[in-house]
């Protein structure tokens, strides 16, 4: 699967600001950073140790890396601040924004990024009981996320997106879909109304934002992409891990929503991303383009399987 790596700065080259905030926030000067590699956020993603002997982890980011990632950091900082705590979620230490550098100072976790190459392995199995589990736990939404993203909303965007695909270059869509887009786009024209906002999604449950405790406990991390959608949408994006083979249809159909809703949502999804794909290059995400082709391409090709 393909990759977006935003670009990584070392902790040491985060700004004087949130380097002293860190420490202050500690209680003592930091000795040691583990910087972490792999995500698709621009910015520091470092592991912590202090000279007092606590260990945390940091992401911070500024506009100058990425001009649009520090607003993800505060949507991430506005739910974690209202979730109450989980064993399958870092919990907020504390948190920064000058209105330049935005960072988020989290619990330190022991642990590794899941295997997900087979869908029903001991690794996807905990990340379905996570998923699983949070989705009740976050349906209704708790106070304090009111004012997030809503799902439907993202798809009129979505539905807007797929009118302009109609007059794309060939190379944007698959060959499989010449002489089809019109009907395509009924099918995506229709879907915000079906979509519901009865849950707090986390709509990013990929493996670069999962991890895996020694006990073989799964956790997730990164709440920038949050919104609030149906109690199924999380149990949709860790499925797309698996989108380009019938395991993503077969873990779908336990979810209490109809296929026919699945297929237009993952339609919906796909062109967004290939839309995504033919845009100019983003500062800061060199790949982007490159993996939000990769992504449309295997999410069409799942269209193509459950529309037979």
């Amino acid at each position: 699967m393909t990759r977006a790596v935003g670009v990584r700065v070392r902790y040491e080259d985060v700004s004087a600001a949130v380097r002293d905030w860190v420490e202050t926030s500690l209680g003592s000067p930091v000795v040691t950073t583990n910087e972490q590699a792999g995500g698709m956020s621009s910015g520091c993603a470092t592991r912590l140790a202090t000279a007092g002997g606590r260990t945390a982890f940091v992401k911070a980011v500024g506009t100058s890396l990425q001009p649009d990632t520090p607003a993800l950091f505060r949507r991430e900082m506005d739910v974690l601040r209202a979730l109450p705590p989980a064993p399958y979620r870092p919990a907020l230490l504390a948190h920064y924004d000058d209105g330049d550098w935005v960072a988020l100072l989290l619990e330190d976790v022991d642990a590794r990024p899941p295997d997900l190459a087979d869908p029903y392995g001991t690794d996807a199995a905990a990340v379905r009981e996570l998923v699983g589990r949070q989705a009740r736990e976050l349906t209704p939404p708790p106070p304090g996320v009111s004012g997030n993203r809503l799902l439907p909303e993202m798809a009129e965007r979505w539905r807007e997106r797929w009118a302009e695909l109609a007059g794309a270059p060939d190379h944007v869509l698959p060959p499989w879909m010449a002489g089809l887009v019109a009907q395509l786009y009924r099918r995506v024209a229709t879907l915000p109304e079906r979509l519901t906002t009865e849950a707090l999604c986390h709509w990013d449950v990929r493996e670069d934002n999962l991890l895996v405790r020694p006990d073989g406990a799964a956790v997730i991390v990164d709440w920038g992409m949050s919104c609030l959608g149906p109690s199924w949408g999380d149990a949709f994006m860790l499925a797309l891990t698996w989108v380009d083979t019938p395991a993503f249809d077969e873990l779908m159909a336990t979810q209490p929503v109809g296929p026919d809703v699945v297929t237009d949502l993952l339609l919906a999804f796909a062109g967004a991303q290939a839309w995504r794909g033919a845009q100019p290059p983003q500062p800061g995400l060199p790949t982007l383009a490159e993996y939000c082709r990769a992504e449309a391409a295997r999410g069409f090709a799942g269209v193509r399987r459950r529309l037979g």
